[in-house]
């Protein structure tokens, strides 16, 4: 018999193996698993400094995570019912053992271990030739190792029967070792800067592994509880904390249900409430054992609110005020919507989950090594010294692996919902007070504006982040002055905060109107206006006053990131090249990581730019359009290529000064001809522009009022062709111009739209002259001449009524368009 330090001291909980079954969903991800696993394989290396052990990836990464999770994908894969040694390139029992020797690893290597015992040697110096386990280290640090206790508990419940006393020893030690420490504080608070809420959920997932494996534990019942009230504790609202119902202490969510890491609401770490506490409710599952509600409540409000709304085409949610690590996040969002669709039965997540795995199947497909990220990930640098694609790689696996083992004990889940569905339950406006952003879906397009943390706005077309992405000051721009370091503290390169701001909602898009300080001192005044329309398309437009003498390196702004991918499996989103159209041409950059020289190209001050058939951009005002055609980066997130619509440089200012008018018309899904139409369809009226900016174009007429005062517009435009587009007020049209009348509130952003047309003869007389009002389904002609004058006035809505209009002179006729 074993002696008492080697025979394990509680009966671990039985996995319900009959629960276990296969569906759509496991062969699917199974599938995923099992190419993975063979280059998983490639990363494995044994260990000599105790019999039967070995590691992944390096073995010296933070906190252990390397070998936990891919142990755990291993000992899965070493479970499933349908092996393919084909597609792993090893037999299953091999598999098995590898899993094994690597729980041993984190074993003999955790601080519970022997002293000797330490990890590997690796590029990491908080890693390197150390223990794991958090012995010494600050509670955010240390805590983190609650999903690697998890993935290392996970894998070795799964072969439990498989494993030698020693080795359960070992395991239960690191989970007594974790539940122990955690099991008496009090989960953290907190909303602003970063979100307490994944840290209530990483320590719930480790202390819940201790209470799933050993619930006869002496310390079980402690350890449960414990364990229930840190995930409780991680998606909450100040209204939860006010009733204090289901031991709620903290606050970890604004009342809209978002919330901020990093300094920025940042979708990944709000997805993190739901997914880190469900790995603990997915070991309950495993055990067959139900859900307790600590583990699940506050999931759907604050997915149908934020997640969902966000999710876009290839069901990852839009970063709406940037992203601070890779693109590729659809490993992590699958798993996110597997546990809104298989513990809450939500049909619309079903169908973001299913939408999120074709890519993660893609992506992988386009690999030749079956990793999930980048063939050549090594070279692709996230931390320099530690931290590349390659390191990304198991945190994605992991997550496949925890959407197969939900689906494989929960089932194949709920039928998804259809396109037509899922689009009404997500399109529209939705507006997030507290997150500092608004958004406006439509069914082929997506735009976002933010007043805090990241100034910006954006617009996305069809295909999403694959197109235009969500890049920090994406059309405010970039301001570097000489002389001064640049940083986002005087809201310079990256701005953080307006100075005012006013936003206007509508049923059917939103405009917003803001004034931002940049540079030390408030050198320079720049008051935007952003206005996002019902048909997908958006307008951008800016006054910039120099308020001091500065002496300005440069100042770029309608500033657009551009995605520029290449993967084989993914045509249409990522084809490794953008072709740019503007007048005269075209011109194809090729999108590659590598050592090749960037490329910048000026386009001069071009009337409008589209990119690749995917988004065009009428440009109005600009200096000069350039498009940063990146090969080198200072930090990997993906191939992000930076078209900037206005650059300056060189400005030397000795006093006050205020630059013209620079605007943009955003058109997603436009093609280059659709482009070029739109641009001579687009125009600013004349007016008192350092006031307010009146634009029209095909079926609106947009108003960015930057003044604070309410504001009386006289616009007047030459008159082009015999069409002319009738709005609510007056319009006066003569032989050769329009004259628009109107009033704009202060600090006013949005549109009117063209409900009718006014058609004229070809040809007219000097003395022809209209008013036209219109009201409502009314429209009111005057004829302002003395001769007789013809025209036709068209609805251009649903019921397409014309009316022929013959007017004597100084006459006034009325019609009613009834839809």
């Amino acid at each position: 018999m074993p002696n008492d330090e080697t025979v394990s001291r509680a009966a671990w909980t039985p996995i319900d193996w009959g629960r276990a079954g296969e569906n759509e969903y496991t062969r699917r991800l199974s599938r995923v698993l099992l190419k993975w696993t063979r280059y998983a394989n490639e990363q494995y290396a044994d260990w000599p400094d105790r019999e039967n052990c070995g590691h992944f990836f390096g073995g010296s990464y933070w906190y252990g995570i390397e070998s936990a999770y891919t142990a755990a994908v291993f000992a899965a894969v070493g479970t499933m019912p349908e092996y393919d040694e084909a597609v792993t390139g090893m037999p299953q029992q091999e598999v098995r053992s590898k899993a094994i020797r690597a729980i041993r690893y984190l074993g003999f290597t955790h601080d519970t271990g022997p002293e000797e015992c330490v990890r590997v040697e690796g590029p990491n110096p908080h890693c390197s030739r150390k223990k794991w386990g958090g012995r010494g280290d600050s509670f955010f640090r240390a805590s983190q190792t609650g999903t690697v206790v998890h993935a290392m508990a996970c894998a070795a419940w799964l072969l439990h029967d498989e494993l030698d006393e020693e080795t359960k020893r070992l395991m239960e030690s690191v989970l007594e070792y974790y539940a122990d420490c955690y099991s008496a504080m009090k989960p953290g608070t907190g909303v602003y800067f970063d979100t307490q809420c994944e840290e209530n959920g990483w320590t719930s997932s480790g202390i819940g592994a201790a209470a799933a494996l050993l619930p006869h534990h002496p310390r079980g019942g402690a350890w449960r509880q414990a364990a229930l009230r840190w995930a409780r504790n991680s998606v909450t609202t100040p209204g939860d904390n006010v009733k204090r119902t289901g031991g709620v202490s903290t606050i970890t969510f604004h009342p809209d249900y978002t919330t901020e890491n990093h300094a920025f609401v940042h979708p990944s770490y709000m997805m993190a409430g739901i997914s880190l506490r469900g790995l603990y409710a997915l070991l309950e599952m495993m055990a067959g054992s139900p859900v307790p509600e600590q583990l699940t409540v506050g999931n759907v409000p604050m997915y149908e609110r934020t997640i969902k709304l966000w999710s876009y085409t290839d069901g990852i949610p839009v970063p709406i005020q940037g992203q601070d690590w890779w693109y590729n996040l659809h490993h992590a969002s699958m798993m996110c919507h597997a546990f809104i669709h298989v513990l809450h039965g939500n049909p619309d997540a079903a169908a973001l989950e299913r939408t999120a795995l074709e890519f993660v199947e893609n992506l992988q497909i386009s690999n030749t090594r079956g990793c999930l990220l980048e063939q050549n990930g090594e070279a692709c640098i996230v931390t320099e010294g530690h931290q590349t694609a390659k390191e990304m790689e198991f945190g994605c696996a992991h997550s496949v692996l925890i959407a197969y083992l939900l689906h494989r004990f929960g089932g194949a889940g709920t039928e998804p919902s259809g396109e037509s569905d899922l689009s009404e339950a997500v399109n529209g406006v939705h507006y997030y007070p507290y997150g500092s952003s608004i958004v406006h879906r439509t069914d082929a397009s997506f735009s976002a504006f933010s007043w805090r943390n990241h100034v910006m706005a954006i617009t996305l077309p069809r295909n999403g982040v694959w197109s235009v992405t969500p890049a920090y000051s994406s059309f405010i721009g970039e301001v570097e002055f000489e002389g001064e370091q640049s940083g986002v503290a005087y809201n310079e390169t990256t701005p953080v905060e307006c100075d005012e701001q006013h936003l206007h909602r509508f049923s059917d898009g939103f405009g917003a109107v803001a004034e931002l300080q940049r540079g030390k001192g408030g050198k320079l005044l720049q008051r935007i206006g952003f206005v996002s329309l019902p048909d997908g398309r958006s307008f951008y437009a800016e006054r910039v006053r120099i308020q001091r003498p500065c002496k300005i390196k440069r100042l770029s702004t309608g500033l657009i990131g551009i995605r520029n991918e290449r993967y084989s499996a993914l045509p249409g989103y990522a084809d490794g090249s953008k072709t740019l159209a503007v007048p005269g041409g075209t011109k194809q950059f090729e999108g590659y990581y590598g050592q090749d020289p960037d490329i910048v190209e000026s386009f001069g001050p071009v009337p409008y730019i589209n990119v690749n058939g995917e988004i065009g951009y009428v440009v109005i005002g600009s200096d000069n359009v350039t498009y940063w055609n990146r090969h080198q980066y200072a930090k990997w997130k993906g191939v992000e290529d930076v078209l900037t619509l206005n650059t300056r440089s060189g400005l030397l200012f000795d006093g006050p000064a205020e630059l013209p008018v620079f605007a943009v018309l955003a058109l997603p899904n436009a093609s280059a001809e659709l482009t070029r139409e739109s641009a001579n369809a687009t125009r600013l009226l004349s007016a008192r522009m350092d006031d307010c900016i009146v634009a029209e174009t095909d079926a609106y007429m947009i108003f960015v009022n930057l003044s604070g005062r309410r504001t009386e517009y006289r616009v007047t435009a030459a008159r082009a062709g015999s069409s002319v587009q009738l709005f609510e007020g007056e319009q006066r049209v003569d032989a050769g111009h329009v004259v628009r009348t109107g009033t704009v509130e202060a600090g006013y952003a949005g549109y009117a739209a063209s409900r009718f047309r006014l058609e004229l003869p070809e040809s007219l007389p000097d003395s022809f002259h209209l008013t036209v009002t219109v009201s409502g389904a009314r429209v009111y002609v005057t004829n302002e001449a003395r001769s007789v004058s013809n025209c036709t006035v068209t609805d251009t809505g649903s019921s397409g009524l014309r009316r022929e209009v013959s007017l004597e002179g100084l006459c006034t006729s009325v019609f009613t368009f009834d839809r």
